[in-house]
C-alpha cells in the first residue's frame, strides 16, 4: 500500500486529474429510460447472449435474424448483454476465440449492427465487462460501440429500466451467477426478489443462454436465448444453448400497462 501511495505522490497534477476522471460510479440501476411509441400496440424484437468473437457464435443465425425481423417489421431490438465475447484470462480460452482483443471484436460488432436497419438498446453483461473489469483497462464495451454506430444505444450495465409506453416498464437484466436444474428457476427467483414498488412489467434477461416466458407477480419474464452455440466450457458443465431470438408485441390497455401481449420465439438447430 506505501509503495503504491509513493507512485501516487510522484503524478503530476495533470496526472493525478485524468486518473480521478476515469473513476466513476456505474450503479447497478440507473436512471429509467423514457422510449414510448405512439399508438396501443408496440411491436420489437430481442436477442440475447451472441458472444461475437467467440467460435460458436452463429453469424448465419445473426443474418437470419436480421431477415426475420425486417419481413416482420421491426424497427427497434433490445439485447440484455454479453454482445462480445471478451477476454477472460480462463486456461485455453484464447484458443476459444475468431476475434482476439477488444478492438477486432468491437469492429467485427460494429460491422453486423451497422449491416441491420434497426434501432438497437443493449446493455453489457459480465463478457462485455472483461474488457473492462478483468483486465482493469476501464473500456466499456457497449459505450464504445453505441459511439461507433448511430444505431445502438447503450443503456448500462447489468440492467436498465425502459418506459417504453404509459404505464408499460421493462427491464433488461443481465445475471452474474450459474445456471439452474430448472430452467425456470432464475427468472422465477429474479421476479420473486423485486420489491412491489419497483417491479416492471415485464423483464428481458440474459446470461443463461436459455429461452422460456413466465408470467409472475403480475411480471413477464423472458429469457432470450442465445445466438451461440454450445462452447466446450457449457458442454463440461453440461449447460445447454437454447439458440435464437423473439419478436414480442404488446397492446397498451387505456389506463396504462398490458392488456395483451404475445411472444414469439424463432429456434436455431445446428
Amino acid at each position: 500500500m506505501k509503495k503504491i501511495d509513493q507512485q501516487l505522490l510522484n503524478l503530476s497534477d495533470v496526472e493525478k486529474s485524468i486518473i480521478l476522471k476515469g473513476v466513476k460510479s456505474h450503479p447497478i440501476t440507473g436512471k429509467k429510460f423514457d422510449f414510448k411509441f405512439s399508438g396501443k400496440h408496440i411491436k420489437f424484437g430481442y436477442f440475447s447472449d451472441p458472444h461475437i468473437g467467440h467460435i460458436e457464435f452463429k453469424e448465419p443465425l445473426w443474418h437470419k435474424m436480421v431477415a426475420y425481423f425486417k419481413r416482420e417489421g421491426i424497427e427497434v431490438v433490445y439485447s440484455p448483454g454479453d454482445t462480445l465475447e471478451g477476454m477472460s484470462g480462463r486456461d485455453g480460452h484464447i484458443y476459444e476465440l475468431t476475434h482476439i482483443g477488444a478492438t477486432a471484436q468491437l469492429n467485427y460488432a460494429s460491422s453486423l449492427f451497422a449491416n441491420a436497419p434497426f434501432q438497437f438498446f443493449i446493455i453489457d453483461g459480465n463478457h462485455d465487462l472483461w474488457f473492462k473489469t478483468k483486465s482493469n483497462l476501464g473500456l466499456t464495451s457497449g459505450q464504445e460501440l453505441a459511439n461507433r454506430n448511430k444505431n445502438v444505444t447503450f443503456l448500462g450495465e447489468w440492467e436498465a429500466d425502459v418506459e417504453i409506453a404509459k404505464g408499460v416498464l421493462m427491464k433488461l437484466y443481465h445475471a452474474g451467477d450459474g445456471s439452474a436444474y430448472a430452467i425456470s428457476y432464475k427468472i422465477q427467483k429474479l421476479i420473486e426478489s423485486l420489491e412491489g414498488g419497483e417491479k416492471p412489467n415485464l423483464i428481458l434477461s440474459g446470461h443463461y443462454h436459455k429461452q422460456i416466458q413466465i408470467f409472475t407477480r403480475n411480471v413477464f419474464g423472458f429469457e432470450c436465448g442465445t445466438l451461440m452455440g454450445q462452447s466446450r466450457w457449457m458442454r463440461g458443465k453440461k449447460i445447454a444453448a437454447h439458440k435464437g431470438f423473439g419478436i414480442i408485441e404488446i397492446w397498451v390497455a387505456k389506463q396504462g400497462g398490458i392488456e395483451r401481449l404475445r411472444h414469439e420465439f424463432f429456434p436455431s438447430y445446428d
